[in-house]
């Protein structure tokens, strides 16, 4: 039994030691990010949204012994917004990733601004940065 113990005391630094150094990246790379978007929103570059993955689920309420139900936090860039998470239940996520998709979901409702999410979904934003501005520089570019 106290080897147990001491194998999840282990995880948890672990895990606590992943999100701490997932946070300090995001803290020191996304609000200048936004930034910049917000400065692109000014210049007329909106109505976009980049959809990136889930990023973090749990129980919607305070313990999956109380309530079955689950919350999911996606990676997004929505102009004007910047990057953030999308908050769904997981039922209307599975839905909304399903094949066939129909037309395109505003998720802007749903939205939820970098400074707002949780420190973990913030932690874990940085993973999918990248990728989002990718999709977004795809949609973006200037003619000329």
């Amino acid at each position: 039994m106290k080897a147990l113990l001491n194998d999840r005391a282990s995880q948890l630094a672990r895990l606590t030691m992943m999100i701490k150094i997932g946070l300090e990246t995001a803290e020191a790379a996304i609000p200048g990010i936004n930034g910049q978007l917000a400065e692109l929103a000014e210049l007329g570059v909106t109505n976009f949204q980049i959809e990136g993955p889930a990023v973090y689920c749990r129980p919607a309420g305070p313990s999956s012994d109380f309530d079955d139900s689950v919350v999911v936090y996606q990676a997004v860039i929505i102009q004007p917004g910047g990057i953030g998470s999308v908050l769904w239940d997981a039922a209307d996520y599975d839905e909304h990733i399903a094949p066939p998709q129909g037309d395109p979901v505003d998720l802007s409702s749903r939205f939820i601004s970098y400074a707002k999410c949780p420190p973990i979904v913030r932690s874990l934003l940085v993973n999918s940065t990248g990728k989002l501005l990718d999709g977004l520089l795809k949609d973006v570019r200037p003619l000329s």
